[in-house]
């Protein structure tokens, strides 16, 4: 595993630019991508280090005393072989491959179960229906093998055939429909995946996690990234007993908004947690646009 990080500045705020900074650092193009944007009256800069790069602690002391204002991300990369021995792994969908879908389009959910403040729990009861009337999302799907749709995960027939044939458990599928402008419903080759199981919530040991915006009600929405940590999940040994080589979290990450009307709901569901075997055949399939995150066991807290 290495931990990368992403320094990112304005070289306007600089004197003499970004020059007076990277030089002296040692940040050479190799690492630093300089894009002047005149309409906007600022020079995005951005260098990418590994975490123990000695150029990097001599760059955030050069921007302190220069009183410049960065942005900082960090995160971590593994290696197959790591993919290989973790327990579960966390997958997740980036912008790339997100399309446009959900209870706005006609997705029905059984409400009874939801927290009444975030909409946390609710049940999906039909097929999946994503907006046929987005250009961008229709695309997507002649593009990627597998899309992402607020932590949704949907992959096309082949892929799905593969996913059915290999035995996971835990693992079942739900249909995809594109909602026209017309609002008739087209079904598309395309399955939703769908999980039995929803593990129990992660250890508060992880790590990257911020939970000053989370509902208060259910403590289970509106979860967010807290930079510049890398992202590390925890859980007890103890609490994913019983995990399938398909899983949901029991945290939501993201957005959330909910007023008690579906149609104008916006709801991010639980990411989708699975064993390496599932990570495998994705790989092996040529899957692009994905994350993936090993979590991290614990004996006790």
């Amino acid at each position: 595993m290495k931990t990368k990080v992403h320094v990112r500045f304005d070289g306007n705020d600089i004197p003499g630019r970004e020059q007076t900074v990277l030089s002296p650092s040692g940040c050479g193009p190799d690492v630093a991508e300089v894009r002047d944007r005149p309409v906007l009256g600022q020079i995005f800069v951005d260098v990418r280090l590994d975490a123990n790069d000695p150029r990097l602690p001599l760059l955030l002391q050069l921007l302190l005393v220069h009183k410049v204002e960065w942005f900082e991300d960090r995160w971590d990369e593994y290696t197959d072989e790591e993919f290989e021995a973790a327990p579960l792994i966390e997958m997740a969908g980036t912008l790339e491959v997100e399309v446009l879908g959900g209870p706005r389009f006609g997705t029905d959910y059984d409400l009874s179960t939801a927290c009444p403040t975030c909409g946390a729990g609710m049940r999906q009861t039909s097929a999946y229906v994503l907006d046929g009337s987005d250009a961008e999302s229709m695309d997507k799907l002649g593009q990627f093998r597998a899309v992402g749709s607020y932590s949704e995960v949907l992959v096309d027939e082949r892929l799905g055939g593969t996913l059915e044939g290999a035995g996971l458990s835990g693992l079942s599928f739900r249909s995809v429909y594109a909602r026209q402008e017309d609002m008739r419903q087209l079904k598309l080759p395309w399955r939703q995946l769908w999980a039995s199981h929803t593990l129990h919530p992660m250890s508060p040991r992880s790590t990257g996690v911020s939970w000053d915006r989370v509902c208060k009600s259910c403590r289970r929405s509106k979860v967010q990234l807290m930079h510049p940590e890398p992202l590390r999940l925890v859980y007890r040994a103890k609490d994913l007993e019983g995990a399938q080589d398909v899983n949901r979290m029991w945290e939501h990450f993201g957005r959330a908004r909910w007023n008690g009307d579906l149609k104008t709901a916006v709801l991010s569901q639980p990411s989708f947690v699975v064993t390496p075997k599932v990570w495998r055949i994705f790989r092996d399939a040529g899957v692009t646009g994905f994350k993936w995150l090993p979590i991290r066991v614990v004996e006790e807290e």
